[in-house]
Formats: C-alpha cells, sequence, structure tokens
C-alpha cells in the first residue's frame, strides 16, 4: 500500500499551486482576467515583440491553449497583435496603452502573493526555495516536452 508520505511532497506543490491559481483569480477578478491570461500578459510585457510560438514556448503550454489566451487579451485591448514583417505567418505581439497601464497593479499583485508564500523565511531560505523550485519546474517542463 502506498503512503502519502510517499508523495507528500508533489501533493504540496500541487497543494501550493492551487492556492496561489485560487488567490491570483480572486484578484484577476476585478480586472477582468484570469490567472492564465495575467500570466501571459506578465510575459508580453517582459517581452515586447514576442511571437505566439515563442510565447507557447516560455509558457510551455499547448498552441491552442496560448491562442485561445491571445484571442482574449487582444478582445480586452490589453495586446494588439502585428504581422512580422519578415514572415508574415507569424504575429508579433505587444502590449497595448490600455494594457501597459495594468503593468504596475499585476506587479503590486505578484508581490503580494510572494510575499504571502515566502513571510517566514529568511533571504537566504527565500533563495533556496526559489533555486529548488526552478529545479523541479526545470525538471517537470523537461518531462512534459517529452526530453526525459
Amino acid at each position: 500500500m502506498i503512503e502519502f508520505s510517499q508523495f507528500k511532497t508533489a501533493s504540496k506543490i500541487i497543494r501550493l499551486g492551487n492556492a496561489v491559481t485560487y488567490y491570483r483569480n480572486q484578484k484577476m477578478e476585478a480586472l477582468g482576467l484570469t490567472s492564465a491570461q495575467s500570466e501571459t500578459f506578465k510575459v508580453i510585457l517582459q517581452n515586447p515583440g514576442i511571437t505566439a510560438s515563442q510565447l507557447t514556448q516560455k509558457l510551455q503550454r499547448s498552441q491552442s491553449t496560448v491562442a485561445g489566451i491571445l484571442s482574449r487579451l487582444e478582445s480586452k485591448g490589453l495586446i494588439i497583435k502585428q504581422v512580422d514583417a519578415g514572415d508574415s505567418r507569424k504575429a508579433i505581439l505587444m502590449p497595448s496603452e490600455q494594457g501597459l497601464r495594468l503593468q504596475n497593479t499585476l506587479r503590486e499583485i505578484a508581490l503580494e502573493i510572494q510575499r504571502f508564500i515566502t513571510d517566514e523565511m529568511s533571504e537566504e531560505e527565500i533563495a533556496e526555495f526559489d533555486r529548488l523550485l526552478q529545479i523541479a519546474l526545470d525538471h517537470m517542463n523537461a518531462v512534459r516536452m517529452g526530453k526525459e
């Protein structure tokens, strides 16, 4: 019989992800966004001119999922899709003026969530937590992309 203690780390990570997504959805509702939309938009804000293909890779999501999110962000007026001058099959993604106005609010929400997660951790613990999370995320993304 498999004991809970044998998969407690994975269970805690899943519960943490669910809690963060729930809280983030609550905060994003006032902005008319979902957690997934805000994460996608954040990547576009950080990488203006990114293509949909590059965005799909960065987010580690399917092309159809990203296309749906981009469609919703565009209909909300937060992003602008421009045809790539070098390749008309590619769309260049840029934040709109309306989208740029949300940047500080999204940053504040992200910092608030991070403070909640790391509230009782020292600076060294936060750095180690971040390092370990990145290792786990890199490994899971490799598995998901069929590289393991």
